[in-house]
């Protein structure tokens, strides 16, 4: 886990609680509340920015140091904040998954605004730093660059993929050369001959960009776009239209502007207009989204070997050779301890393991797993997180990465279960170190979903417990 994860608090709407007002009214941070109000600022200078909830327990921690390095950055640097409770549509272009969220956002020589997420530390001193290495990064880089041209075309007019400018034309030619564009990279050259076959009636997920070579805001456009498609990997393909050369295809999707990029989902012929902001991570956020909507709830695995227990929650290490590859741990697990099956029977067990699965159906795009063991049969386990002590259905959220976990108090019913994994998940819930070494888990056989029954225990001879009394006294002895 990254240096800022323990920082972050997870957006969770159900639990929101009321914009507050002046968050940071009257200081030197600048408030922003409308993409023209930021857009307007980042086209006079870089600005950091950040993305915050006024209920955000880390969001008030950084506060202080915000309003400290915006003083420190005054006349240097804009240093601004959006509320991205109150103004989500914000957010959602520039990628916000968390709060805080803290960006570095300057506008290219063609009009883009581009961005940069950091990941440092919560004082004023290594805010400021990162700030002005950014600008001295971006300065440099002009020097170094040859400077893009738009090929005397007019920015503005209508296409998609905002976040940025747009170069106007409905796919002329001027200037050629496309063919090259994307030649040597992860980014697959879709022609007209072959974007259906590839896209529409593929099972696969696509983005896809809609650019014209020529065009200054797509040549802005391409190194994230190119760093796009190693992000995603198998997950979401990651293609390119050339429009000066492919224009049966821009036509079919009514291609207006340059670029224009489309989601290509599960209804291929209705693609989804991408309007967010230009950079890999919000473009990335934006598929992975989407790619984790279509995916299965995870599995509720049942705690009979260690092998499942690495491999699903506290992750191991790489061994070459066993040819082993390393698993990193998970952010959290659930781990439910439910009651013996004499005691729940099957459709009490049942029903314990279907309020687990709501779990998993509700936080499926978030990297967690979710197990269940019979009470008593990890005591090494239990003894680790606690449990036990206050009888059966025990459940813990633990974070195998830190080693802390967080333990439910209240009733094992569904609305509890939710509040607790949404209170863990926003750092409302008090945790524990666990404790000592954390146990492995001990092998044993599946539940096969019966009822279970009484091990019977062998008979015996009242004389073997009695002696010589029964045998003497044939019956009960008076006193």
């Amino acid at each position: 886990m990254g240096r800022s994860s323990a920082f972050v608090c997870v957006a969770a709407l159900a639990l929101l609680a009321a914009p507050a007002l002046g968050f940071y009214d009257g200081g030197d941070v600048t408030s922003i509340s409308k993409k023209e109000s930021l857009k307007s600022l980042i086209a006079q200078r870089p600005a950091l920015v950040e993305f915050y909830a006024p209920w955000c327990g880390h969001c008030k921690s950084l506060k202080p140091e915000w309003e400290r390095a915006a003083t420190a950055l005054k006349g240097i640097l804009a240093v601004a904040a959006v509320d991205a409770d109150a103004n989500r549509d914000l957010g959602q272009e520039f990628g916000v998954r968390g709060f805080p969220t803290i960006k570095f956002l300057w506008a290219s020589p063609s009009g883009d605004i581009q961005s940069a997420d950091y990941n440092g530390g919560r004082t004023a001193q290594e805010i400021a730093e990162w700030g002005v290495a950014q600008m001295k990064k971006v300065a440099l880089e002009r020097l170094g660059a040859k400077g893009g041209s738009s090929g005397g075309r007019a920015s503005g007019g209508g296409g998609g993929g905002g976040g940025g400018g747009s170069c106007g034309g409905g796919g002329g030619g001027g200037g050629g050369g496309g063919a090259g564009f994307y030649q040597g990279t992860s980014v697959v050259t879709l022609t007209d001959g072959d974007f259906h076959r590839q896209v529409v009636d593929s099972d696969d997920l696509w983005f896809v960009e809609f650019y014209a070579p020529w065009c200054g805001h797509c040549q802005s456009l391409k190194p994230a776009w190119i760093d796009l498609a190693k992000q995603l990997g198998g997950k979401v393909k990651v293609g390119a239209v050339d429009c000066t050369a492919e224009k049966q295809t821009c036509d079919e999707f009514q291609v207006q502007g340059f670029p224009t990029i489309k989601f290509f989902g599960e209804n291929k012929d209705s693609p989804q207009d991408y309007n967010g902001g230009r950079d890999a991570g919000s473009l990335s956020s934006f598929a992975l989204e989407r790619w984790a909507a279509q995916q299965p709830p995870p599995e509720v695995r049942e705690l009979i070997e260690e092998h499942i227990w690495e491999e699903f929650c506290i992750g191991h290490a790489a061994d070459a050779d066993l040819d082993i590859k390393e698993v990193k741990p998970k952010q959290l697990c659930l781990v439910a301890f439910l009651p013996h099956i004499l005691d729940s029977k099957a459709a009490g067990r049942e029903a314990y393991l279907e309020i687990l699965r709501g779990l998993t159906a509700k936080y499926k795009d978030r990297p967690f797993s979710y197990f269940w063991a019979e009470g008593g049969t990890q005591p090494e386990l239990e003894a680790n997180f606690g449990v036990g002590g206050y009888g059966y259905p025990a459940l813990i959220a633990f974070n195998p990465s830190k080693s802390k976990y967080a333990n439910l108090k209240s009733a094992f019913e569904d609305s509890h279960v939710k509040q607790f994994l949404e209170s863990v998940r926003l750092g409302f819930e008090s945790v524990a170190d666990v404790s000592g070494t954390l146990a492995p888990v001990q092998s044993r056989d599946p539940w096969d979903g019966g009822e279970g029954s009484a091990e019977m225990e062998d008979e015996f001879d009242l004389a073997d417990l009695m002696g010589e009394e029964v045998e003497a006294g044939g019956g009960n002895q008076e006193l």
